[in-house]
């Protein structure tokens, strides 16, 4: 147990302080996946476009169950991830990606954190990274202070994904 908490403390750590922005990488994310009606971000066949190496987008909220996805493409390995969603206060989030590569998954009010005890990467694909579960919210959920971890704790890119109303 011990073992766990120490690890868990210098993978925060590594990906948090983490000030040195690494190099994105060149490739851009081709996908066949048709995510439509994000806006601007869509090219001219309505397919999402995105270069960075993780892009994400917050979907399919359900106002009844206060329930919403975070969806994501990556086109290198993932280690770990954090974000920070204010406009709600995070009951916890479950299912898609993190619950099948068996990721440790903690969360406060507002924060979600999450990794591999066995160094497990999620591979480059795309998929529902979770769905998150919420109380007390505001008008939008926005995600911010966004970190993913990639080989060897370096900070992945990221898009900053548009706000999603939760009226």
């Amino acid at each position: 147990m011990h073992i766990r908490v120490i690890f868990f403390i210098v993978l925060f750590f590594s990906i948090s302080c983490q000030s040195k922005k690494s190099n994105a990488s060149e490739s851009n994310i081709k996908t066949s996946a048709e995510v439509k009606n994000l806006d601007s971000k869509n090219d001219e066949h309505g397919r999402w476009k995105c270069e960075e190496e993780v892009c994400l987008h917050l979907r399919n909220h359900n106002k009844s169950k206060r329930t919403f996805e975070i969806f994501m493409i990556n086109s290198v390995p993932i280690f770990g991830f954090q974000c920070d969603l204010p406009g709600v206060d995070i009951i916890n989030s479950s299912g898609g990606l993190l619950d099948e590569n068996e990721y440790q998954t903690s969360n406060s009010a507002s924060r979600l954190l999450s990794f591999s005890m066995q160094a497990k990467p999620i591979s480059a694909g795309m998929g529902i990274l979770t769905e998150v579960h919420y109380d007390k919210p505001l008008e939008e959920v926005c995600m911010t202070q966004i970190i993913f971890a990639g080989i060897g704790g370096s900070k992945l890119s990221s898009n900053n994904p548009d706000c999603m109303e939760l009226d």
